[in-house]
């Protein structure tokens, strides 16, 4: 990615014009393009928006129903998490709120997908004000007609 990022801005340098903007003259801004989301874009989506709202409720019945057997979480901080220790942590959290900040992008492969997606998880504990950007990459796997997530990586973004 960064080899591309390079590459487009040395061929953004062949492109700009000679001459410089005016101090007063701005470059119009360009529209981002909208589209509609592909039925698994609209699936996984809402999975994770479930998956938040389980989180937010501290209902961990529902959020275990997401969880295959051998889920496992990567965390930030380099350690990892079986389905029962991820469920126990979660449920001692602070009220919390989830959200979704980024389109979910997903790659399906028959009865696997893997999706990415940033959230933010935002709220108040002891007395402060906290949010943490995470990025996650969730493999899901379908069982009995319900997708589950098996293996989940976090890591943190800049907010």
């Amino acid at each position: 990615m960064k080899t591309y990022l390079a590459l487009f801005g040395v061929a953004a340098l062949f492109t700009l014009p000679i001459e410089p903007l005016a101090a007063t003259e701005r470059p119009t801004p360009t529209p981002a393009v909208s589209r509609a989301l592909t039925p698994d874009e609209q699936l996984f989506t809402s999975l994770i928006e479930q998956v938040g709202t389980a989180i937010e409720k501290h209902d961990m019945t529902a959020l275990g129903k997401y969880m295959a057997s051998e889920y496992v979480h990567y965390s930030p901080d380099n350690g990892h998490a079986s389905r029962a220790e991820e469920l126990a942590y979660l449920a001692k959290w602070p009220t919390t709120t989830v959200k979704i900040v980024s389109p979910v992008k997903v790659n399906r492969y028959s009865n696997t997908a893997i999706t990415v997606a940033t959230t933010t998880f935002s709220g108040i504990e002891d007395g402060k004000a906290f949010s943490n950007t995470i990025q996650m990459m969730i493999a899901w796997v379908l069982r009995d007609g319900q997708w589950q997530m098996a293996v989940v990586q976090s890591k943190r973004m800049p907010a």
